[in-house]
């Protein structure tokens, strides 16, 4: 019985380790220092660091890596240790132009409004909420039939 109260309690503790968990595309130092500036190109920067978070949409002809590295534990908010934005901006032929680089401590918050965006459609209290789908069709085991597979699925 003893044993099994210092395993049990070993479990617990291991839930409570710092868990890493990175968003988005981190390409390392090393991997960056391999772009070379006038000589690499779109399809050479996608092939050594992969494809952009996203691209430049306002003619700016530049691509954009974004990505965060946080540590949480347990259940409390994670915290997030690393962020940064790696923009590479090309000349017209396409051509790697610049590097810029931006990091944690050059971010903002950005206060967040309490309102809320009102929209049309009915307001339904708890229990028409709950009960509302009692004898539409289509409902089975599954629930209602959502997206545009196949009904049997």
């Amino acid at each position: 019985m003893k044993y099994f109260i210092y395993f049990f309690f070993c479990i617990i503790l291991s839930s409570c380790i710092s868990k890493k968990i990175i968003n988005g595309n981190l390409p390392d130092a090393d991997t960056i220092s391999l772009l070379k500036i006038g000589q690499d190109d779109k399809n050479s920067v996608t092939q050594i660091l992969g494809e952009p978070s996203f691209k430049g949409s306002l003619g700016d002809n530049a691509y954009y890596y974004v990505g965060s590295l946080k540590s949480k534990i347990a259940f409390l908010k994670s915290n997030v240790k690393e962020q940064y934005i790696l923009e590479l901006k090309f000349s017209k032929n396409n051509k790697l132009k610049n590097i810029y680089f931006y990091d944690k401590s050059l971010s903002t918050d950005v206060a967040m409004s309490s309102l809320e965006t009102k929209t049309d459609g009915a307001k339904q209290s708890f229990f028409q909420q709950i009960l509302g789908n009692f004898g539409v069709p289509g409902m089975k085991r599954g629930g209602p039939i959502l997206g545009s597979g196949k009904a049997d699925d």
